[in-house]
């Protein structure tokens, strides 16, 4: 699994039409209701009306992405982060709204898709971050928990009851980057930048997950990983996206 938040655009719809099949097949609720407002079978008028520019009818300015699994090349889900937040937003809704497709779930995707979210609302200077799931809604809170989410309350609204998370990512930036410059070693690959390396995963905590870590590894004769040439776990921008794939470190330690 290797994923990565990507803007749709014309290369991009056969995975858009697979996946929205595949949604409407099952019958199940479409999530993040942006991706299901307009008829994806217009693939044109899709496109232009997918992103909401200006405040009208109720609705904020937003950005949706797709999250891209490059291994199997197919969508797996979707976010859409809202640039503000209004009344009914701070209720029910959020900064960020996420789905997964039915066929994926249960991998972990949803905390890993929610980390890269969260380094999508950096960038768009959103360092606060609410997200709110229905209290019943129990996997949907573990993936926000797992990505610094601190509950705030409870409120009840049309007779449902919503759990209000809280995630501070200005607080997360003083534990994402760490050198250890004292060390013999650093820094310990070839070419790297002394600057911007962070010694923080000394030892890549994603090294269990072998090819499937994300990286940049390959494997010697003796069947050996190799990420002498993989700085992925020493780039502080990297760091969300990590601590999202330790769910699949956890369920591989479980079946161990």
């Amino acid at each position: 699994m290797r994923l990565k938040l990507v803007k749709l655009e014309p290369k991009y719809r056969r995975h858009l039409n697979e996946m929205m099949e595949e949604w409407y097949a099952s019958g199940e609720k479409i999530i993040p209701y942006s991706i299901r407002r307009l008829d994806y079978r217009d693939f044109e008028e899709y496109l232009l009306g997918l992103d909401v520019k200006q405040p009208s009818g109720g609705f904020v300015p937003d950005s949706t992405f797709f999250c891209l699994d490059e291994e199997q090349d197919l969508f797996v889900g979707a976010v859409n982060i809202r640039h503000d937040l209004n009344e009914r937003l701070k209720i029910d809704g959020g900064h960020i709204g996420d789905g997964v497709r039915p066929s994926q779930r249960g991998k972990g995707i949803g905390t890993a898709m929610i980390a890269l979210a969260l380094e999508e609302c950096r960038k768009l200077g959103i360092f606060r971050v609410l997200m709110v799931c229905d209290k019943d809604n129990v996997p949907s809170a573990k993936t926000i928990q797992r990505n610094g989410g601190v509950l705030e309350n409870e409120v009840v609204a049309d007779g449902v009851c919503h759990q209000r998370y809280w995630i501070d990512l200005e607080a997360a930036r003083h534990y994402d980057f760490f050198q250890n410059r004292a060390c013999e070693f650093f820094p310990c690959h070839p070419g790297a930048d002394p600057e911007s390396f962070s010694c923080l995963f000394c030892y890549c905590p994603l090294y269990c997950l072998g090819e499937n870590c994300g990286g940049s590894v390959s494997y010697t004769p003796a069947g050996i990983k190799d990420c002498s040439n993989c700085l992925r776990p020493h780039r502080r921008e990297n760091y969300a996206s990590i601590c999202g794939q330790m769910e699949a470190v956890i369920e591989l330690a479980k079946k161990k």
